[in-house]
């Protein structure tokens, strides 16, 4: 077995120390691969993920691009999962309509990504204390 160090990257998500013991999870790479492999890299950042004045609904008629449409929220997916819960809501929300989807979702899902953009290098700061996370819940 040998030693190779202290981590920097896991699994795309980058780790970032801090002097004060503090640690940042970025997936800016992540970010900037999923962008360039859809062909989002030039576009414009949306300073919202998701426009609470747009409702979607079940489209019937006929599919486009389908494949990429869930690919894409795929990919979003892990990233919500990982280091960026500020997506989930919306992207939990598109993923329902990966069958019956229309052009108001992939206008939906393009906002997405233009706010991923410009947020690239958003991430999850974990700091020295509290030694215990904890987390507290009221439900009845």
């Amino acid at each position: 077995m040998k030693d190779l160090g202290v981590a920097d990257v896991i699994l795309n998500i980058k780790l970032l120390r801090e002097d004060g013991g503090g640690i940042t999870l970025v997936q800016s790479y992540c970010v900037e691969k999923m962008l360039s492999h859809f062909g989002y890299s030039d576009c414009k950042s949306a300073p919202m993920p998701y426009d609470s004045g747009v409702k979607l609904r079940k489209d019937h008629g006929a599919t486009r691009h389908q494949l990429v449409y869930s690919q894409i929220i795929g990919s979003l997916m892990y990233l919500s999962s990982a280091t960026r819960p500020d997506i989930s809501y919306v992207v939990s929300k598109l993923s329902r309509f990966v069958s019956n989807l229309g052009d108001g979702h992939w206008e939906a899902l393009e906002r997405v990504l233009r706010y991923v953009k410009g947020t690239a290098s958003y991430g999850i700061h974990y700091s020295r204390y509290p030694r215990v996370l904890e987390g507290y819940s009221d439900s009845n």
